[in-house]
Order: structure tokens, then sequence, then C-alpha cells
């Protein structure tokens, strides 16, 4: 009820796949998913599912070819009608702590903890996203507890008032929902 007379209503979010690049494998990348991109900055390690089975699947992008690590059952729903081809089935466990390029430059080499690395985590489904969870973990109840779990650093990149703090210079300033 307080939530109604408060202007309470239902608003659509946007979901994004993001390619994550792989240290050390050459055009690999690691598809995360995610249905609140504005914490893509406080991105601290990218979540897989133990009990996930995941694939290295090679695609041709812009002329060349790159290789994405997703849940084997989602590469159709992911990847739609684009043509490609499986290489390698790949266990969970054997990625974990595979490090990965942080997307953004806003906080690299200014952290105190080690960051940007592979984690497992029991919450990660294939029900929807590509079976690998972007994890920041200022912001989340499962994200925080997987960051205590990793010792991960807690980013908070987000002012009190919603906006992008100054670090995060191209949106520094602006609301994270973009209104």
């Amino acid at each position: 009820n307080f939530e109604v007379s408060q202007g309470y209503k239902d608003v659509t979010d946007l979901s994004v796949i993001v390619k994550f690049p792989l240290k050390g494998e050459k055009d690999t990348y690691v598809l995360a998913w995610t249905t609140t991109p504005w914490t893509l900055p406080g991105n601290m390690a990218l979540a897989l599912g133990p009990k996930v089975k995941y694939v290295r699947v090679e695609v041709e992008q812009d002329g060349k070819k790159e290789y994405y690590i997703l849940a084997e059952n989602l590469v159709d729903a992911v990847l739609g009608d684009r043509d490609y081809v499986a290489k390698d089935l790949l266990n969970a466990k054997d990625l974990e702590g595979k490090e990965y390029e942080p997307l953004f430059p806003f906080y690299k080499g200014k952290l105190e903890k080690k960051a940007y690395y592979i984690v497992l985590a029991d919450f990660v489904s294939t029900e929807d996203g590509t079976g690998v969870v972007h994890i920041a973990p200022a912001f989340g109840e499962d994200d925080l507890q997987i960051g205590h779990k990793y010792d991960l650093p807690i980013l908070q990149h987000v002012e009190l008032n919603g906006e992008f703090k100054k670090e995060v210079k191209p949106w520094a300033g602006k609301f994270v929902k973009g209104q």
C-alpha cells in the first residue's frame, strides 16, 4: 500500500549482454548478462554457476574470429540466427580464478583488493541471460555476499542522489537511469 500511495508503477529496464575480454586468450570474451547496466562501472567479478555447463564458441564479428564463453544451453538464445562453431566444452570450476580486463578504466590500478576474475555462485542459473552474472558487490544482496566470500573490493561509483561519481567520466553527474 505504501508503494502504491507513493506513485508505484511498473517500469521497463534495459538488459544488456556485455563482452568481458579474458586475459591471456586472444579475442576471447566471457559474455555476461545484466538487467542493471548502470552497475557495470562497479563490476568486480563474473559469476558462473558451479553446475552449469559452459562452451566456447567461435563467431565471425566484423570480419574477424572471436570466441565467446557462455552457458551451453543458452547459445542459440543469445546468438540467435548468427553462425557459430562450438569449440570447447568448459567446466565452471576450471574457469574459476581466470582474470579478465575491466570494461572501464575508471578504477583500474586504484583498487586495494584483487578484482576482475571469475568466481562461482550457486545463484547463477540458465533460465535467461548467458549463464554468467556480472558482480558489483555494492549493489545487490547476492553480489555483496559473493564480494565477501571472495574478498572483492566493494566499489560505490554512484552518489547518494543516484548520479554517477566524477570518476565515471563519460556519465559523471548523470542519473544512473538516464532521466
